[in-house]
């Protein structure tokens, strides 16, 4: 069974910052970082139980190959993704 993964609006505006930093730096490298989200998305639909919860409300999935978090929620059949940031960002309370 696979989970319907929403995003809100402040996890959309972190990826399109994080997609146009890393264009800058090199050409196709935001389209790399959006790769390895759309790989870790695909196995958080399918065990968002797997990864882990810091604090009560909130779990985090690691991104391959860059220094990101996806930081999410579970609602019944649905990942609710509250945002992608920096590992170095302040976390989300």
């Amino acid at each position: 069974m696979s989970y319907q993964v929403v995003f809100q609006s402040e996890a959309v505006i972190d990826t399109q910052t994080a997609f146009e930093w890393y264009e800058q730096q090199r050409s196709g490298l935001g389209y790399e970082l959006i790769e390895e989200i759309e790989e870790a998305l695909e196995r958080l639909s399918r065990h968002p139980q797997h990864y882990s919860a810091p604090n009560q409300k909130y779990r985090k999935l690691r991104i391959k190959r860059f220094p990101y978090l996806i930081i999410f929620e579970i609602e019944d059949l649905k990942v609710i993704v509250i945002a992608v940031r920096r590992i170095s960002q302040e976390p989300i309370h």
